[in-house]
């Protein structure tokens, strides 16, 4: 990216009317590559924004400036950052450290919790996945949602059933959570091939996973299709944490759990 200061002497300018000259500089994974020096070709409002854009600006740092030449640069793609001052070359290391460029949307949000959903078919079969997109979403009442590719597995378990347990995982399972995470039920028994552990749950009709410190039981409540997920939202019924977690209200340490 790169990015301009209007400089007076050897610090940030008030605006572009009053500068000297305009440093441009190139930033790379947060490091200066580039410094060059140019002059200011005039107090012109109108004009400045295609000569800055010239050189692939992509934001002019300065101290302040109008409403309407803002908007002049905006329309050029060039942000404006202004309220900034003191020296132009350390602002610019500052910058650079901090510059802002667009990334790839997938998955954007981090970091994303790693947990288990259990859940059990209409026919008694139970099944469990790793799910990536989840989170709370309301605490009157309580309420957390779990996104499911309609492709996978569970989801006409899920969808079938109305129910499922989201169970959050420590290092300690780290090894079944990457085997039930990367394998599918319909290629085989995997509960079975990493003996997971069931337990009946006390209110929905969904197994819990007793070697997860805290296990979360839900109803389904709505949903709604996001694009690739259908998001479930599930009422909670009920949790389950490990005594050790708990104060005296019931309330849990989440600190004292190793999350993967």
């Amino acid at each position: 990216m790169k990015f301009s200061i209007a400089v007076k002497g050897a610090d940030v300018s008030k605006n572009t009317g009053c500068c000297d000259i305009f440093l441009i500089f190139e930033e790379k994974r947060g490091k200066i590559v580039m410094r060059q020096i140019i002059n200011n070709p005039g107090h012109k409002p109108d004009l400045l924004p295609g000569f800055l854009e010239e050189f692939k600006i992509g934001a002019l740092l300065c101290g302040e400036m109008d409403e309407q030449t803002r908007q002049a640069f905006a329309e050029k793609n060039i942000n404006v950052i202004t309220g900034v001052s003191g020296n132009a070359d350390k602002i610019a290391e500052e910058f650079a450290l901090t510059a802002k460029q667009q990334a790839n949307m997938q998955s954007c949000l981090q970091p994303m919790p790693k947990v288990l959903v259990s859940c059990r078919g209409l026919n008694g079969e139970n099944n469990v996945l790793a799910v990536g997109y989840c989170g709370n979403c309301s605490y009157a009442p309580p309420m957390v949602m779990v996104g499911i590719v309609p492709t996978r597995y569970s989801y006409p378990m899920i969808k079938g059933s109305g129910c499922f347990v989201v169970n959050l995982v420590d290092k300690r399972y780290k090894e079944t959570f990457d085997y039930l995470g990367s394998h599918s039920k319909r290629d085989g028994d995997k509960l079975a091939a990493m003996n997971v552990r069931l337990q009946e749950g006390k209110k929905v009709n969904a197994p819990i996973l007793p070697d997860c410190p805290v296990n979360i039981e839900c109803t389904v409540v709505d949903s709604i299709v996001t694009g690739s997920h259908e998001m479930f939202i599930g009422k909670i019924e009920y949790v389950h944490a490990a005594a050790k977690l708990l104060d005296s209200e019931g309330k849990i340490d989440f600190s004292q759990i190793n999350f993967l």
